[in-house]
């Protein structure tokens, strides 16, 4: 393919998973009124910001053909032990400590795990999210999760900046330079080198050990950083509370034209994506299906799309 026709193609999946947005939204508001208010519209970005934070770096890790699995309990560890410190020690910003400890180390293994010991990532990540749920409730045995959660916690998940929901101002924030960490930065053309050819990216010089480390410390570090806003969402940390952001984040980074090969595709469609994905979701919700329907229903729609970019990078 050539340089020209990948850019095509890249651009031609951003535009269409934008057109899906619209497509959702217009069945949401054909379903139920309420969804032209703003208040609804307010709920459905804060519900994407937490899906499209945990796409950052999930972004990065499908382009170099890698997965992260982790999330789940990346986002319960977190949640839970960045609360409790930030209680015991009397001051909130202890909880930002807890949430940067927690991405890195988690990022650091993930990153040996995979790159260093060559076990194929799904694995790896998966026993690595296994290994936090242990620890998690090891933690929980011995030091019940507190209710103070952290004033900065809630007003990044709750409050607001004039009419726009602080959570949203956080995400375009940190989606603005992931973006230009992928278009502009070293860093993008590396990744973009290593998911077309690794070998030949390694023989180029490309520092493909360090761009992992990078890869997975950002998927670890936005899952920990949900973690924390989460717990400022609902008031509280709970054992499970990150176990629905497993398969959305992944969702959002399908539909966003981003190929599970790698090499193709961006953060910008995976924007359009988690939108999607929380627009499906209270589309199902309003139509009030059950919960097991719901679930089969999304997923089908969800193997659909995966099937239409599939042919299409085809």
């Amino acid at each position: 393919m050539s340089l020209i026709g990948g850019r095509s193609s890249s651009t031609n999946r951003v535009l269409l998973a934008y057109l899906i947005v619209l497509l959702v939204y217009g069945c949401a508001v054909g379903v139920n009124r309420e969804f032209l208010a703003w208040s609804t519209i307010r709920l459905q970005l804060v519900q994407a910001t937490f899906i499209g934070l945990i796409a950052i770096g999930e972004t990065f890790a499908v382009l170099i053909g890698q997965i992260d699995l982790s999330v789940p309990w990346t986002i319960t560890l977190s949640a839970i032990l960045s609360t409790n410190l930030a209680a015991m020690g009397g001051n909130q910003w202890i909880a930002f400590l807890v949430v940067i400890a927690v991405g890195v180390t988690v990022g650091l293994v993930n990153t040996i795990g995979v790159f260093v010991l060559r076990v194929h990532s799904l694995i790896w990540t998966l026993s690595v999210n296994l290994l936090l749920q242990g620890i998690a409730l090891v933690y929980i045995n011995a030091v019940a999760p507190t209710t103070h959660v952290p004033a900065a916690a809630q007003f990044l998940a709750l409050g607001n900046v004039g009419f726009m929901p602080m959570a949203f101002i956080v995400w375009m924030i940190f989606g603005g330079f992931a973006i230009l960490a992928l278009r502009v930065l070293p860093f993008g053309r590396s990744i973009y080198a290593i998911g077309n050819r690794p070998t030949a990216a390694l023989l180029s010089g490309v520092p493909v050990g360090r761009i992992h480390a990078i890869v997975f410390m950002s998927s670890a570090l936005g899952s920990a950083f949900v973690g924390l806003l989460l717990s400022g969402y609902s008031s509280q940390a709970y054992l499970g509370m990150g176990t629905d952001y497993l398969l959305p984040p992944i969702a959002a980074v399908i539909i966003g034209g981003t190929r599970l090969a790698g090499g193709e595709g961006g953060y910008v469609g995976s924007i359009a994506g988690a939108l999607t994905v929380v627009l499906l979701e209270a589309v199902l919700v309003a139509l009030n299906i059950s919960e097991g329907a719901q679930q089969m229903v999304f997923g089908a729609i969800l193997l659909f799309l995966a099937f239409l970019f599939l042919k299409r990078g085809r």
